[in-house]
């Protein structure tokens, strides 16, 4: 029977918030979030967390998970994460610990507000469908065909897609942003593949109000602010 096998990969560098895998959210590490949600579930084996960062290594020792060391080579502002899912995958078959045929959930850092319940919809309605990976959407408050824009050198802006004219947002095609949630596939799918989107994708519709992607500072701002409301309505 096959494994089910979290991943979170944190990298020691950010550029828009400053350490921000280990930067305290409402008094815990933000990888802190990531470690407990899949803690709960009730498909997930493991946890390894991949980074090049000692500090980060610490809080994921500290919270039960192992670690995989990232080379730096995968570590940098432009390096591919896909590649670091990888690598990070051929350590465990290596070592013995995972096959092919294992499941592969990469649990991102920056979706705090996420819980376990929402980690065990996304696993769930993989292994109940015939795809190559699964990851959460929701719907988007703003559309390419509508009102999202572009700007050429002088300022001057288009609408992104102008494939066809509408005239009211309700005529306009669903588009749905993909959340950091949870993505879900095979070990096969990671080696083979190239990116989350190259196969055939299973889009879960999630909650909106969890869904926040830390990014910037507004987002950890908003993030607090979120967690604050929902710790006073308790």
């Amino acid at each position: 029977m096959s494994k089910v096998i979290a991943f979170t990969f944190a990298r020691a560098g950010s550029k828009g918030v400053p350490n921000k895998n280990i930067r305290l959210l409402n008094g815990k590490p933000l990888l802190q979030y990531a470690l407990c949600a899949a803690k709960g579930s009730k498909f997930i084996h493991e946890h390894y967390v991949s980074t090049d960062g000692k500090e980060i290594a610490k809080v994921a020792l500290n919270n039960g998970a192992k670690v995989i060391e990232r080379p730096g080579k995968l570590s940098s502002d432009t390096a591919n994460e896909w590649h670091a899912w990888q690598h990070a995958v051929q350590e465990l078959l290596q070592a013995g610990l995972m096959c092919e045929q294992d499941i592969f959930v990469s649990v991102p850092c920056t979706s705090p507000l996420r819980n376990t319940e929402d980690l065990d919809k996304i696993i769930t309605a993989f292994l109940s469908n015939k795809c190559d990976l699964a990851l959460g959407i929701t719907q988007s408050d703003h559309s390419p065909y509508f009102n999202m824009v572009k700007s050429d050198s002088n300022n001057i802006i288009s609408l992104l897609c102008e494939s066809e004219k509408y005239v009211r947002r309700q005529d306009v095609p669903e588009a749905w942003n993909i959340t950091t949630m949870a993505y879900v596939t095979t070990a096969e799918f990671i080696l083979r593949g190239d990116g989350v989107l190259c196969g055939e994708t299973l889009g879960v519709q999630m909650d909106k109000a969890r869904s926040l992607d830390i990014d910037t500072e507004l987002d950890f701002l908003f993030a607090e602010f979120l967690m604050n409301k929902q710790l006073g309505e308790l």
